[in-house]
């Protein structure tokens, strides 16, 4: 198993790190890189939410996590609306982005596991 270690110095580096991570993964879904299945396993799902919390992430941001974890509804229900839904996200975080951008990343994020 390979392993790197996310390490922030401060909750607003994470919340940032997040925020970066979600659009990732929803530019990966919209050029259809990624599948919902893949989305759900690197960052839409229940435990994401559980575990986020627990480490004092914004509501706004948890909220984000909370729509990505209905893709696989809208695909499934109404598959007319899943780029809609993403577009959603993605604007979303965008916008915490832009208020997250007085918060600079001051240490490398990603550590080896040693």
């Amino acid at each position: 198993m390979y392993q790197l270690l996310i390490n922030a110095t401060n909750k607003h580096e994470l919340e940032k790190l997040l925020i970066l991570y979600i659009i990732g993964v929803v530019d990966g879904l919209e050029s259809e890189l990624v599948t919902i299945d893949e989305a759900e396993k690197l960052l839409f799902s229940p435990y994401t939410i559980d575990l986020v919390d627990s480490k004092g992430i914004s509501k706004e941001i948890i909220d984000i996590i909370h729509l990505g974890t209905e893709l696989e509804d809208v695909q499934s229900l109404i598959p007319d609306k899943l780029s809609e839904s993403l577009k959603e996200i993605k604007d979303k975080s965008i916008k915490i982005l832009a208020k997250q951008s007085v918060y600079k990343i001051e240490n490398k994020i990603i550590c080896n596991t040693k």
